[in-house]
């Protein structure tokens, strides 16, 4: 006699879409390394609606009323950032997976306790929270089971997809070619202090604002054009060896630094995504425990 199993219900086929989604943003550097593309899915958009690309590799600095309008620019921004202060975000997320162009929803909490800038204490509302900045990202998808969690503390972080099974840590120490269809330096770079890095160059031509940064490995493009709208271009290279060696391409086009519409593209895995903030929570800092280290947690302790 043969035994069938069941067919798998409406709720089984999401949640394995989900984990097969969520491996995208999983990818080993071998899964990465074996899809072949330059450039990412917003590269064309990113043209269009913040033009005038600043030069990738700039051979001089701009005359100096220029560059002291740049660097104005810039530290105006970084207090921006600054000002907004410790905060939970409620998101709601579209992740296109590139090769089927399936799409998953989910839901979730961004808690964000933004660095000291210049050795000043953390805004007011956020005593106890990490001085060297700290991020916790928890998404739930299908059923209200855990997607994806990532925490994020000074240069130390966690990535997690239970679906998968997968667990990720990883410090300064860590190899970047190890992290290549990961976006936590970009999370972090994005949601903890997106003005950071040394200033190369800087440009403004129709009503645009074009800043190059460097950030450790990654050379950023960053715009601002007078409505609001602000767009980055993130390229980070292999610092391993003589030769310099691409390995990923990152960009995200954004509503404004507050709550609002972004969305985010990946040239190694061809993900696109999309994030809908539908509140934000400023007056009540998030739960230092938020923070801690998941690993560090023991039972009882809470999270």
């Amino acid at each position: 006699m043969t035994t069938s199993l069941p067919a798998p219900g409406h709720r089984e086929r999401r949640l394995v879409s989900a984990a097969c989604l969520l491996l995208s943003l999983a990818c080993t550097p071998a899964c990465a390394a074996g899809v072949a593309r330059r450039g990412s899915p917003l590269d064309d958009e990113f043209a269009r609606m913040l033009p005038r690309p600043s030069p990738d590799t700039p051979a001089a600095r701009p005359d100096p009323p220029a560059w002291r309008e740049g660097r104005e620019r810039l530290s105006a921004l970084r207090r921006e950032v600054e000002g907004a202060g410790p905060r939970t975000l409620r998101v709601r997320l579209a992740l296109r997976e590139p090769r089927t162009g399936h799409v998953l929803e989910a839901r979730g909490a961004i808690a964000i306790a933004p660095p000291a800038i210049d050795g000043r204490a953390p805004a007011a509302g956020g005593a106890g929270l990490a001085p060297e900045g700290a991020l916790r990202m928890i998404l739930l998808g299908p059923g209200g089971t855990t997607a994806l969690d990532l925490w994020a503390r000074g240069d130390r972080f966690r990535f997690a997809v239970p679906a998968l099974d997968l667990l990720k840590r990883g410090d300064a120490s860590t190899p970047r070619a190890s992290l290549r269809g990961l976006p936590v330096d970009f999370l972090r770079w994005w949601m903890l202090h997106p003005a950071a890095g040394t200033l190369l160059w800087y440009e403004r031509a129709a009503s645009t604002a074009s800043f190059v940064l460097r950030d450790g490995d990654a050379v950023i493009d960053l715009r601002i054009n007078d409505r609001g709208l602000i767009g980055a271009r993130r390229t980070t290279w292999s610092a391993e060896g003589a030769r310099r060696r691409q390995l990923d391409e990152e960009v995200v086009i954004a509503e404004g630094m507050g709550c609002g519409h972004v969305r985010y593209a990946q040239a190694s895995t061809g993900l696109l995504v999309t994030v809908i903030c539908e509140a934000e929570e400023r007056e009540r800092a998030p739960d230092p425990r938020a923070f801690a280290d998941p690993d560090a947690i023991g039972p009882g302790d809470g999270s």
